[in-house]
């Protein structure tokens, strides 16, 4: 099941790629900017810490010793929400292939289940979108300066994780948890 799931991550990335690609004039995102890093839950599913954790198993000694330093840290804090991404080494991604969905499609305005679109927050550090926003009316006003609209974009992970994407993909996410719910869970962080 984890090849399909890395087929449909493949074909995924292709159209986020295009969608980035058409909000270029409102992405900041870049090497090195780890704002979406630092202060988040990171929801997952079954499925996608499976494939973080293989991943994992590819690193090197000396990048697993510091994700496990981080992880026990974040254990050891007893944090629920709003922590450090345990993967994030040196200002990098250190599971960057394998990343979640959420972490995919973090900088372009998607959907609310509600159907409200939902900014990134970085819009709030100057960062996507900004060029485009009105604080005080919390809104977006204009165009880029070459014409280009802020679009949003149906990719919430509910959406891209759907049972219609599971069956043709002939993959099943599991169940949906926070990471650091799946890392306490994980005998091999919490058993010494």
């Amino acid at each position: 099941m984890i090849n399909r799931y890395r087929k449909y991550l493949e074909i995924l990335d292709v159209r986020l790629s295009h969608m980035f690609e058409k909000q270029k004039p409102f992405i900041k995102c870049k090497k090195g900017c780890t704002y979406c890093c630092r202060e988040g839950e990171y929801p997952l599913s079954e499925l996608e810490y499976i494939n973080i954790m293989l991943y994992y198993n590819t690193l090197s000694s000396e990048i697993r010793g510091i994700i496990n330093q981080n992880i026990a840290k974040l254990i050891e804090d007893n944090r629920e929400k709003f922590y450090e991404c345990p993967f994030l080494v040196n200002n990098e991604c250190a599971v960057y292939p394998a990343r979640p969905i959420i972490c995919r499609t973090f900088g372009l305005i998607s959907f609310k289940q509600d159907g409200k679109p939902k900014i990134p927050f970085c819009i709030d550090l100057g960062l996507n979108y900004s060029n485009v926003y009105d604080p005080e009316k919390k809104l977006l006003v204009k165009c880029a300066d070459d014409g280009t609209e802020p679009v949003a974009y149906n990719v919430d992970r509910r959406t891209l994780r759907n049972s219609e994407m599971q069956d043709l993909f002939d993959i099943y996410f599991g169940e949906d948890k926070a990471l650091i719910s799946w890392l306490k869970e994980d005998d091999y962080f919490t058993e010494k």
